[in-house]
């Protein structure tokens, strides 16, 4: 049986209850909620007091699909930031503009930061935004790189890829996600040089992996460690 309680807290606990099961466990879903795995027949009030006997260790478990925006909170991305406002001019709207490089995104007063929905849009919201400026700003280093490494592809391409952040098609063109804008420069160009690395071999060969490496410079397994180990700000 699946359903979901909803605690002050964590918000929305998914809870799953299974025949056999002795014990209840806590992990994360994938969409970053709260799951709580527990014997078929507990009742909700045994649910909600297994919460509050494991709050405090459940504060300080690992989510790493959980996405929060809060008002001041600030989004470094690739030479370029978002900053989150608040504004009362016009309720119920979710503004964002440019000033330099910042994205001044504007949330009205009236707005429940910890609601699903809104946490959705604003992730939208700032997905579309650094989709532009990827263009601007990932595109041209990916050039750069490509002509360090003495490259040609026949081109590149923004995507939106958040689990594929790269990839090399049969015509040679190299499609970088948007969502490359949130890492550092040093997993941008891990990701950049892995596609490159395709126009050569297309597989992950050994011999894939060799000239990955040296693209980058001997780094390509620890990079590929901290790529994995990547979060992102906003929403899959």
């Amino acid at each position: 049986m699946r359903g979901y309680i909803e605690d002050k807290e964590f918000g929305k606990i998914y809870v799953e209850l299974r025949r056999g099961m002795t014990s209840v466990r806590f992990a994360y879903h994938a969409d970053g909620h709260l799951l709580m795995r527990a014997p078929l027949g507990v009742s909700v009030a045994d649910l909600q007091r297994m919460v509050d006997i494991n709050r405090e260790q459940l504060r300080h478990f690992p989510h790493p699909g959980r996405v929060s925006f809060r008002v001041g909170q600030v989004i470094e991305c690739y030479k370029c930031r978002v900053v989150i406002e608040q504004q009362s001019r016009m309720p119920g709207y979710i503004l964002n503009h440019w000033e330099g490089d910042t994205l001044h995104l504007q949330v009205h007063e009236s707005v429940d930061l910890d609601d699903d929905n809104v946490t959705r849009t604003i992730s939208h919201v700032i997905g579309r935004a650094m989709e532009v400026q990827a263009h601007t700003v990932l595109l041209p280093l990916a050039r750069q790189v490509a002509g360090e490494l003495g490259l040609q592809p026949a081109g590149f391409e923004v995507g939106r890829g958040m689990r594929k952040l790269g990839h090399c098609t049969a015509r040679r063109v190299i499609q970088l996600s948007r969502n490359l804008m949130f890492m550092p420069e040093a997993l941008i160009r891990y990701v950049i040089c892995h596609e490159l690395a395709h126009l050569t071999h297309m597989n992950h060969s050994p011999e894939f992996h060799a000239l990955c490496n040296q693209y980058t410079g001997g780094h390509e397994k620890d990079l590929e460690r901290q790529l994995r180990q990547f979060r992102f700000p906003i929403l899959k």
